[in-house]
């Protein structure tokens, strides 16, 4: 698992927001990350826990004595202000404790921050605020932090670099005898490869003179979202379901009474104005999640021309096939090529068999998780089913003799 709003991430921009807290007191605490896991241990590469020089913790890197060992160590970061780098060894805890379930070796990189400025770049209230604001704004950002270096490169460990998804920086990494911008296009690639694959990974990049540098790229991303065009009947439990499942959800209706926060509680955004200029001025992302259900095929029409050539992660329309048929040659007539339409889910959702606005709503959710996930929409005891009723067979059999 990474940071991700989707996935409890409404606690990293806590975190954030905490550190920012103590900056602006002009206190120093210590970050520390899981950079690097290998075997079964208690959490995943990101995780975090933030110290503070009482002792004080927030978050955790797994709990037992392997988190008391990364504590003891962010306090002394905490004094020298320089960071460091603990392995924590669970496979001798194990031997020992009947209990553990974890017997795996993970290495947590402790940073110090403090307000303080290096030549040249961003203080580190900066770089804490920049991730939180991204955050809040639904926007991917990156951080790269140098977490291991050797010869002329080994001054440099602790410092660190943003990436927008924009591709945009925030800070620069300037190490020794090699060309910043070329460190700086292969760093923002890599960012962007983060990114895609939602997934933290160290970056290992080669100097002069057996210098070496290892770089923990983090993504943090935002929560997915789903834009719901059109808020009818189906639209208030479609917009429950999905928060409910972490989304940030947008509604978007032509009709104030409709895109109400009475009938829309937990939504981000109320978007009340025309459905097709909304959709066309709306940031959409690789995380957006699109569903139409508008009441009208001419809103169908016009929604779908603004969205189509979006980075939508998914495009679904309600209606019957006559419906869509109708959608879909107008719009081919006009001009839109064929692959295109057919990246529009129509009729939307999976066949649940349900016909109720709440079991559309649940087909439709249901269609969005089975294709960010890799599903197959098959029911998981299918193919065991046969199998089981082979074993119980012979249950009955062995009773029988």
């Amino acid at each position: 698992m990474i940071w991700k709003l989707s996935r409890g991430s409404k606690y990293v921009q806590e975190l954030f927001q905490e550190l920012l807290h103590e900056l602006e007191r002009g206190e120093t605490v210590a970050m520390a990350t899981i950079v690097r896991r290998k075997g079964s241990v208690p959490r995943e590469v990101g995780a975090k826990m933030l110290v503070h020089r009482g002792g004080r913790i927030s978050g955790t890197v797994g709990g037992g004595c392997g988190e008391a060992e990364v504590w003891r160590a962010a306090l002394n970061v905490i004094d020298t202000q320089r960071p460091s780098t603990v392995q924590v060894d669970l496979t001798e805890e194990i031997a020992m404790e009947s209990q553990g379930v974890c017997g795996g070796i993970f290495d947590v990189f402790i940073q110090p921050w403090h307000d303080t400025l290096l030549p040249g770049q961003p203080g580190t209230r900066d770089y804490a605020l920049a991730i939180q604001q991204a955050l809040e704004g639904e926007r991917a950002i990156v951080s790269i932090t140098v977490v291991a270096a050797v010869g002329s490169w080994r001054s440099h460990v602790g410092r660190h670099m943003l990436v927008h998804e924009d591709g945009n920086t925030i800070g620069s990494l300037e190490l020794p005898a090699i060309a910043q911008s070329s460190l700086t296009t292969q760093l923002v690639e890599s960012a962007h490869r983060a990114i895609s694959s939602g997934k933290p990974h160290i970056e290992k990049i080669s100097g002069p003179e057996n210098a070496w540098a290892e770089f923990f790229v983090e993504p943090f991303l935002p929560p997915p979202v789903l834009l719901i065009a059109g808020a009818g009947h189906i639209a208030a439990p479609l917009a429950a379901i999905a928060h409910l499942m972490r989304y940030s959800v947008s509604v978007t209706d032509d009709r104030a009474s409709f895109a109400s926060r009475e009938r829309f509680p937990d939504a981000k955004r109320l978007l009340v104005g025309d459905i097709e200029e909304t959709l066309r001025h709306y940031p959409i992302t690789p995380r957006t999640h699109i569903v139409l259900v508008t009441r009208a095929h001419a809103h169908d029409v016009q929604g779908l021309r603004a969205i189509i050539d979006s980075p939508a992660a998914y495009i679904g329309m309600i209606g019957s096939q006559r419906r869509v048929w109708a959608v879909f040659k107008l719009l081919h007539e006009a001009g839109v090529p064929t692959e295109k339409l057919l990246r529009v889910r129509a009729p939307i959702g999976l066949d649940l068999g349900g016909s109720t606005p709440e079991e559309i709503a649940l087909c439709i959710m249901a269609e969005i998780t089975m294709l960010r996930y890799g599903g197959s929409g098959v029911a998981m005891s299918g193919s065991l089913r046969s199998r089981y009723q082979e074993r119980l067979k012979r249950l009955e059999q062995d009773w029988g003799s």
